[in-house]
C-alpha cells in the first residue's frame, strides 16, 4: 500500500508541475468560443439548464452533462477560463491515477503500472485534450470509462459474498451511462469488458485446466455484459433519433451528416490503404508528435502516387502487431487488453470522421494508454532482463531523454493554446492543412475588413502550394475559402457605394 501511496504521488505532482501552468491560458481555439462563450445554451442569463437536455437544435451527440458542467462554471464563475482549464487538469491527473490502478490491477505489475501511467501522463499526444477546453470531452471518457472499469474488475475479486459482484456490476453500469451523456468515445467499454473476461477465462484456464466449458463461460460474460450493452444501445438509438429529427429539420448538426461521416463512405474502396495510413499516423505520434496538437488531413495521395508512405505505414502497424503478439505470448491478459485498448478507444474516430479534419490528437487521448502499456509490458519482458552492466545505464538514459523530451515538448504545447492568436500562429508554424486553416481562422479575430481578405487569401496561396495529395480536401476547402473571400469582397464594394 505505501508503494502505490508513494506511486499515486509522483504521477500526481509531476502532472501538477506539468499542466497546472494553463490555467493562466484564456479561451483558445474556435471550438472554445463555439462551444462555450458564443453558445446561448450556456449563458445562465438567457436559458434554463433544462434546455441542455430538452432543445433538439443544440444536439449533436447527446451529452447534455458535458455542456452542463460549463453550464455550471459559468453560472457560478461567470465565463472564467482559468477555472475551466484547473478543471482540465484535475481530471487528467485523476485520470493518471486511474490508469495506474486499473493498469496495476489487470497487469499485477508496479512497473508496467508506473510507466504506463507516467508516459500517459507526460505525452504530448495528450496535450490537446488537456489544453482545449471544448474538448475535455476525451478526459471524461477515461476518467468515467476507466472508473467504471475499475470497479467491475473488483466482480472477480476474491471472497466475495453473496450478490456483492453484481453490486459492483451495477456500480459500473451506473459510471458507464453517466459517462455516455458526458462524451460518446466511452461506448466501446462493453466490448473491452468482453475482451477482460476472456483473459481472466484464459488465465484461470492456464492455471488450473478448464474450469468451465466454453459455451458456459461464453453466456455467463452474455449475461453480464448485457446491462452495458443495453446501455450502450439505448444511447445509440436515442442519438440516431435525434439525427433523424435533425435532418427532417433540414439542419447541419446531427449526428450523421455534411459535417460526420463513415469513414468508408468517405475514402470508398481506397479505404484499404488509406485508413490504415491514418491508423499509423497515430502510433508515431503517440512518439514523435507533430508541432501542434491540431492536425489537418496528411497527404492522403493515391497508392500508385506515394506508394513507399503506405507501405511505411503497413510496416509500423505490423510492427506494433508483433510487439503485441510478444507480450500476447508471455502474459495474454497483458497482450489482449494492451491491444484493445488502443484499437476499440481509436475505433470512434477512425470509424467516424470528419471530411476536414481526418487526425486530430485529442482522439489518442485514451487510445495511447494501450501503446504504452504494451509497449511498457514489451520492455518488461525483453529489454529490461538483458540490460546489465552499462546496458542498463545506456537503458535508463534513453528513457530519462525520451521522458524529458516528452515532459518539456507537453510543457511548451500549453503556452501555444495561451490564447486564439498563439493558436492559429502555431497551425500556420505547423505547416500542410493546418497552415491553411491557421491563416483562415485568423479572420476570426480581428475586425478589419481588409486584413481578412488577405489572411484568406493567404490561406488560398498556401492551400495551392500544398494541394499534392489531397484530394479529399483541395476542392472544399478552396470552395470555402472562395466562398468568404467573395462575400468580403461585395461587402467592400457595398460599403465603396
Amino acid at each position: 500500500m505505501n508503494k502505490i501511496i508513494l506511486h499515486i504521488l509522483i504521477l500526481a505532482g509531476i502532472c501538477a508541475l506539468l499542466y497546472l501552468g494553463n490555467f493562466t491560458n484564456s479561451y483558445s481555439y474556435y471550438d472554445d468560443y463555439q462551444e462555450i462563450v458564443l453558445n446561448k445554451y450556456l449563458n445562465p442569463q438567457l436559458n434554463s439548464p433544462l434546455k441542455l437536455f430538452t432543445d433538439f437544435n443544440f444536439f449533436h451527440f447527446y451529452v447534455p452533462f458535458k455542456h452542463l458542467t460549463n453550464y455550471c462554471l459559468n453560472f457560478v464563475f461567470g465565463y472564467n477560463p482559468h477555472v475551466s482549464h484547473l478543471l482540465s487538469d484535475f481530471i487528467h491527473i485523476f485520470n493518471v491515477i486511474l490508469c495506474y490502478l486499473l493498469i496495476l490491477r489487470l497487469s499485477k505489475s508496479y512497473a508496467a503500472a508506473f510507466f504506463t501511467a507516467l508516459l500517459f501522463g507526460v505525452s504530448p499526444v495528450c496535450s490537446n485534450a488537456v489544453n482545449e477546453i471544448a474538448a475535455r470531452g476525451h478526459l471524461f471518457t477515461v476518467f468515467f470509462g476507466f472508473l467504471s472499469f475499475y470497479i467491475y474488475t473488483f466482480t472477480h475479486a476474491s471472497g466475495l459474498k453473496r450478490n456483492q459482484s453484481r453490486h459492483f456490476t451495477a456500480i459500473a453500469v451506473l459510471l458507464y451511462a453517466a459517462g455516455l451523456l458526458f462524451w460518446p468515445t466511452v461506448i466501446v467499454l462493453p466490448a473491452l469488458l468482453a475482451v477482460y473476461e476472456f483473459a481472466v477465462y484464459r488465465e484461470k484456464k492456464n492455471s488450473a485446466g478448464a474450469v468451465v466449458s466454453v459455451g458456459a463461460q461464453i453466456k455467463k460474460v452474455f449475461f453480464k455484459i448485457l446491462p452495458f450493452a443495453v446501455t450502450a444501445c439505448a444511447f445509440i438509438a436515442l442519438n440516431l433519433y435525434i439525427s433523424h429529427l435533425r435532418n427532417s429539420m433540414f439542419t447541419q448538426s446531427a449526428v450523421f451528416d455534411n459535417g460526420l461521416i463513415f469513414s468508408v463512405k468517405l475514402f470508398g474502396w481506397q479505404s484499404f490503404y488509406k485508413i490504415p495510413a491514418i491508423i499509423a499516423h497515430y502510433l508515431a505520434y503517440s512518439f514523435v508528435p507533430p508541432f501542434f496538437d491540431i492536425i489537418f488531413a496528411p497527404p492522403l495521395a493515391l497508392f500508385s502516387q506515394t506508394p513507399f508512405v503506405y507501405l511505411g505505414s503497413f510496416a509500423l502497424i505490423l510492427l506494433f502487431a508483433f510487439i503485441s503478439f510478444k507480450v500476447y505470448k508471455k502474459n495474454q491478459t497483458e497482450g489482449l487488453l494492451g491491444t484493445s485498448f488502443f484499437v476499440l478507444f481509436l475505433l470512434p474516430g477512425i470509424a467516424v470522421m470528419y471530411k476536414s479534419e481526418l487526425i486530430s490528437l485529442r482522439y489518442m487521448y485514451a487510445a495511447c494508454i494501450g501503446i504504452f502499456f504494451i509497449a511498457c509490458s514489451f520492455a518488461k519482458y525483453y529489454i529490461i532482463p538483458y540490460l546489465t552492466g552499462y546496458k542498463k545505464y545506456a537503458g535508463l538514459t534513453v528513457f530519462i531523454a525520451f521522458f524529458v523530451f516528452s515532459f518539456s515538448n507537453s510543457f511548451s504545447r500549453k503556452y501555444m493554446w495561451k490564447d486564439p492568436q498563439t493558436v492559429t500562429d502555431a497551425m500556420i508554424v505547423n505547416g500542410g492543412l493546418s497552415q491553411v486553416w491557421g491563416w483562415a481562422l485568423k479572420i476570426n479575430w480581428i475586425p478589419e475588413m481588409k486584413n481578412k481578405l488577405a489572411y484568406l487569401q493567404e490561406a488560398g496561396r498556401v492551400l495551392e502550394e500544398n494541394k499534392y495529395g489531397y484530394d479529399l480536401q483541395y476542392d472544399l476547402i478552396k470552395q470555402n475559402l472562395e466562398g468568404r473571400i467573395e462575400f468580403i469582397k461585395q461587402l467592400e464594394s457595398s460599403a465603396q457605394k
